[in-house]
């Protein structure tokens, strides 16, 4: 059947779809870090700019960032997925600094059901 009815392969393509997810800090602008991140994407080295849109939305609101979903065309190989985040990741860092947009880390606060009893100790000396 396949000799008579070639098969062709749909998913095998020289270009492919690549996905990460940025978090910014919950004090800055969302209309502003997305720019600068989609911007940012689109001068990197790898990224497929002619025809292929680059996607970043806002995702969630999660522990200690608004997260942005962002997705690029790419080439399809294993190495250049690789490459292109590497480049990606990279060039969104620097211009989220480069604008003064914080980048956070997980923020913990802890709370206690009741008052801690504090006890100061001196020394001799």
């Amino acid at each position: 059947m396949l000799f008579k009815h070639p098969l062709r392969i749909l998913t095998d393509r020289n270009q492919r779809r690549t996905t990460i997810i940025f978090g910014v800090a919950y004090g800055e602008d969302v209309d502003v870090a997305r720019n600068i991140i989609r911007d940012a994407v689109k001068e990197s080295p790898g990224v497929v700019t002619d025809n292929k849109p680059i996607q970043s939305f806002a995702q969630e609101f999660a522990d200690s960032s608004i997260n942005f979903e962002v997705t690029w065309w790419t080439g399809s190989s294993p190495l250049d997925v690789r490459k292109s985040r590497e480049a990606v990741v990279a060039s969104v860092k620097k211009a989220l600094d480069g604008a003064g947009i914080e980048i956070p880390f997980p923020y913990r606060t802890l709370t206690f059901g009741g008052d801690l009893p504090v006890r100061l100790s001196h020394t001799d000396g």
